[in-house]
């Protein structure tokens, strides 16, 4: 077993906490702008009373939250965030979640919600000349049918076309995101036996109904589909099935 931190180790954890946080709030209220050189190490080790190993962490954990550039041989430099960088941020919170009773099926449940929205979103205000590349998605996962490993990329292509063409980069980082947290699952249906004809299937019914303009045939679509991996999943695995929210009665869109 390992030994608990020293006081030391506690102290020097807070204290590069305590700094990144400093020099966070300074580019949140625009003291520091994107493209600012950030001060030396030297300057920081004066100015906070720190060791060097201390403002490399503060600094590192700034480059972990995508508000940090540094090149070797260059000064550091305040970058601008981009949604992957924040969503990335939270993946080691998801990946303890999933190791918590019930974790999975959090994360599930959540994945659903976002998914069943953003087919009903794309239904509703998809631009047209987007519709195209949901079709060609589609096409390209019905040619991977006879190939497992095709199929399966075109499956994660499909449901990544489909947040990428509502063109909010918050809904591609979050699909990329949910598909790195769930990889097990994806893993455990496969080996299920779920049919790739009917997954096809599934993916079709969600497209025409994107392109019928219809949301809650959009929504239902998604939910039917997704109801049926979990279910799939939890099968494998000898456990309850997950109760997937649920849409309620069709209303006016």
């Amino acid at each position: 077993m390992s030994e608990a931190p020293t006081g030391q180790a506690r102290t020097r954890r807070k204290r590069y906490e305590e700094i990144a946080e400093h020099l966070e709030l300074l580019i949140y209220s625009g003291r520091l702008s994107v493209g600012d050189k950030i001060a030396s190490e030297r300057e920081l080790r004066v100015r906070f009373g720190v060791g060097r190993s201390t403002v490399r962490e503060a600094l590192f954990a700034l480059q972990r939250k995508g508000l940090l550039s540094a090149r070797p041989g260059a000064a550091a430099r305040i970058a601008k965030p981009t949604a992957q960088t924040l969503i990335s941020d939270l993946s080691g919170a998801a990946r303890h979640l999933l190791s918590e009773p019930g974790g999975i099926r959090h994360l599930q449940h959540a994945r659903a919600l976002f998914e069943i929205g953003v087919a009903r979103e794309v239904a509703l205000n998809g631009a047209d000349d987007d519709l195209p590349a949901l079709t060609q998605a589609l096409e390209a996962n019905r040619w991977a049918i006879e190939d497992q490993a095709a199929f399966e990329h075109t499956d994660l292509m499909f449901h990544y076309t489909l947040a990428m063409i509502a063109h909010n980069p918050i809904y591609t980082s979050l699909n990329h995101a949910l598909n790195e947290w769930l990889a097990e699952q994806r893993s455990v249906s496969a080996r299920a036996g779920t049919s790739r004809e009917e997954v096809y299937s599934q993916h079709r019914a969600i497209h025409d109904a994107v392109l019928r303009r219809d949301p809650i045939g959009a929504q239902e679509a998604m939910e039917a589909h997704l109801a049926s991996v979990y279910r799939n999943y939890w099968k494998a695995v000898e456990a309850v099935p997950l109760g997937l929210p649920t849409t309620g009665q069709r209303s006016q869109a």
